[in-house]
């Protein structure tokens, strides 16, 4: 910062403070996850994009809204952890709900996981892949959907060849008056 708050302004961020308030957004959406599928009945797929959403949203303010690529990394993989915790949780809620004791859940937890990948599908694992993807572009601070990215203006009549040639000098030799105007003859 420059003498009396002029020039560019840098915002402190704590990339660890960001790291720990990613994990716990991504640990409370998963709770929430599991809880709506339990009572919906339904695996929300959705979910996942809004897990994603808000994991990187929550990294990149407490970031200071600085830009790092180690960061968004790290919220796409947290964004993926809290869709597989969400789909987890809702799991072991049905378990839970046709009686079987959370101590025989735990205990057999290596039986939960090996049905874990049927239960979740293959739409499921493309959400999650999504939910990286929001993850990462928010944390990146670029918007996730942004109408015409990645197309360029279409070109100017003349199409691609080398640019205009400049205007001729005046005819009186001297140089040209500011402005572009031409001088007027007096009577």
């Amino acid at each position: 910062m420059t003498a009396f708050g002029m020039g560019p302004q840098v915002r402190q961020g704590s990339p660890g403070k960001a790291v720990l308030a990613g994990i716990g957004v991504a640990v409370a959406g998963s709770l929430v996850w599991g809880l709506i599928a339990y009572l919906t009945k339904y695996q929300l797929s959705v979910m996942a994009l809004a897990i994603g959403a808000a994991v990187g949203t929550v990294v990149l303010r407490v970031n200071g809204r600085n830009r790092h690529p180690g960061l968004a990394v790290a919220s796409a993989v947290l964004s993926v952890f809290g869709c597989a915790l969400g789909s987890l949780v809702a799991e072991i809620l049905v378990l839970l709900s046709h009686g079987i004791p959370a101590s025989v859940i735990m205990a057999n937890l290596n039986l939960v996981l090996r049905v874990y990948p049927k239960a979740v599908g293959g739409l499921g694992f493309l959400f999650w892949i999504l939910a990286a993807l929001y993850g990462y572009r928010i944390a990146m601070g670029a918007p996730v959907w942004r109408r015409g990215y990645g197309r360029r203006p279409a070109p100017q009549a003349g199409g691609c060849g080398p640019p205009p040639a400049p205007p001729p000098a005046p005819a009186g030799g001297g140089p040209a008056p500011a402005g572009g105007a031409t001088p007027r003859a007096r009577p």
